[in-house]
């Protein structure tokens, strides 16, 4: 996310020459009473009438200014540092609202248990849940009843999440476990680009920030990175940060690429597909332009841990930490978002030696740890996970 200007909005106040303490507004109280031709001359420290005059006046103007004018006035004439509903007023005068949490929709692939067999159906509201990420279980809902033909091995069901949130965007594999036996059905799971509908969480300040910043650019609709990056954060809830654009006409002169990334999870080829069809056959694109939605290509990875536990901890301890270890490291490759390491990015260096001093930072059951490859540096591609293992030392 691009740095978001911090103004220092004391500083601002006392540059422009207003003052921000007592004995400031003190001076400039004699001196306007002094222009006044006031004739009050006992402005000893001991007088009654002007500590009265102090309680009443001074107290107040720099509250005044203090509290009123730099902590709430000032920040929120602005979009880099309006909150809340002054930042929705802001967001009003373009035309830009902030988006409501919304739940994650997908496919969960459901697998007979012989080679062979009946048409099965997977009932309406049967559950698929996760193993417990860092305390949370996460589980998703089968929609409508979804028959498996007879003889097929593996049907895709539409699911959607318990509630609302990017939490459940998580990575392939993590919904696994049925509560409830479905006779016939030997596993569920969901597949790399399961993902529909991404969820999303209810719109934050500064998603909401970055998101009017772009309508300012985006006022000539047609033809510019600006006004297609408004669309696709409008239409799928993607991120500002999480859209790129390839120029070098790909598909010949006047033809582009939009990349996409989600935070945690891949898209399915349905959200594509919506998304182009969005652009291109719902009257979204300029004159002659030909622009193509496609997911950011990933980069695959082995990648290999050695953990040293402490040696106080009980062996279940130890089985929980590298549990827990390996959810994280998931998270860095954007698997799941229930802890927040550094993310792998695109056109960037990912550092395994600043993940292992975050791995510190959060598990201070871990004595020391060892990745087995150096960091990763890719182009425009994002890391993804083709294999992890996480293996416990002893000595």
């Amino acid at each position: 996310m691009p740095d978001i200007p911090k103004p220092d909005y004391e500083q601002i106040v006392k540059d422009a020459g207003i003052p921000t303490d007592k004995g400031g507004w003190k001076a400039v109280l004699k001196t306007e009473m002094e222009k006044e031709g006031s004739v009050i001359n006992n402005d000893s420290r001991f007088s009654p009438f002007w500590r009265m005059i102090e309680a009443a006046v001074l107290t107040c103007t720099t509250w005044l200014i203090n509290i009123l004018l730099v902590k709430y006035i000032l920040p929120n004439m602005f979009l880099a540092t309006a909150k809340g509903k002054y930042l929705d007023l802001l967001a009003w005068a373009c035309r830009v609202e902030r988006k409501a949490a919304s739940k994650a929709q997908g496919r969960i692939a459901f697998q007979r248990a012989a080679v062979k067999g009946p048409a099965l159906v997977i009932p309406k509201d049967t559950w698929i849940q996760t193993e417990a990420i860092n305390g949370n279980i996460y589980r998703v809902r089968v929609t409508e009843d979804t028959t498996l033909p007879e003889n097929e091995t593996v049907v895709l069901a539409p699911v959607e999440a318990e509630e609302a949130g990017a939490a459940y965007n998580l990575g392939g594999g993590y919904f696994h476990i049925l509560p409830q036996a479905i006779s016939g059905i030997a596993a569920a799971t969901n597949i790399d680009d399961w993902l529909t509908e991404a969820g999303a969480d209810a719109e934050r300040d500064d998603e909401l920030r970055l998101r009017v910043r772009n309508q300012w650019s985006a006022v000539a609709k047609w033809h510019i990175d600006a006004a297609y990056r408004s669309l696709l954060m409008e239409k799928a809830g993607i991120q500002d940060d999480n859209i790129y654009f390839e120029h070098n006409a790909p598909r010949g002169p006047g033809t582009a690429n939009a990349l996409i990334l989600l935070d945690t999870g891949e898209p399915a080829a349905e959200m594509i597909t919506d998304l182009n069809q969005h652009i291109r056959d719902n009257g979204q694109h300029g004159h002659g332009d030909d622009l193509l939605v496609m997911p950011l290509p990933g980069d695959e990875h082995d990648i290999t841990m050695k953990l040293w536990p402490e040696l106080s901890l009980t062996q279940a301890e130890r089985d929980q930490l590298k549990k827990d270890a390996d959810h994280f490291i998931r998270a860095a490759f954007r698997e799941n978002s229930d802890y927040r390491p550094t993310r792998t990015s695109p056109v960037a260096r990912f550092s395994f030696s600043k993940l292992g001093q975050e791995l510190h930072a959060q598990f201070p059951g871990i004595a020391s740890l060892e990745f087995g490859q150096p960091d990763i540096i890719n182009n425009l591609t994002i890391p993804r996970l083709r294999s992890l293992g996480v293996t416990l030392e002893t000595a």
